[in-house]
């Protein structure tokens, strides 16, 4: 393998699926500066985003909780 990233197998936490962590994608990662693997497949990344951007364009209303920018 030319980036010397060998392909892992990792568990969605979102619905429990095992999927592949491809050695493009961890130098992909990598060169991004990302230190943690990806905790969720394609489609639940997809689902998560798609989820926090409609979030986001919520009517402001008073919460407890922090925010934090992605």
């Amino acid at each position: 393998m030319e980036s010397g990233f060998e392909p892992k197998i990792l568990v969605c936490c979102e619905c429990g699926q095992e999927f592949v962590f491809t050695g493009a994608a961890q130098a992909y990662f990598a060169e991004r500066g990302y230190m943690e693997d990806p905790k969720r497949c394609k489609s639940c990344h997809t689902k998560y985003k798609k989820s926090q951007r409609n979030h986001r364009h919520q009517p402001e209303t008073i919460s407890s909780e922090p925010h934090f920018p992605e």
